[in-house]
């Protein structure tokens, strides 16, 4: 009965080391998307000849970035 306990306690270890792992992974893909989404926004704010989507570009880049800090 103790060895049963054991093996399912460190398979329950073993399982919860690794969602930590793909977790962390996932949130690293997270930040570098959000900064590429800022960094895209940020070259059409500079490439934008209107005032208008100039503003608009760069209202979505600080969006963006704000999103980065948070993540």
């Amino acid at each position: 009965v103790y060895r049963i306990n054991w093996s399912k306690a460190r398979a329950r270890r073993d399982r919860w080391k690794e969602e930590v792992s793909l977790v962390r992974h996932e949130m690293l893909r997270i930040r570098l998307q959000f900064e590429y989404h800022k960094n895209m926004w940020e070259k059409r704010a500079l490439q934008s000849p209107e005032p208008g989507k100039e503003a608009y570009a760069k209202k979505q880049m600080g969006l963006w970035n704000d999103f980065a800090k948070k993540a």
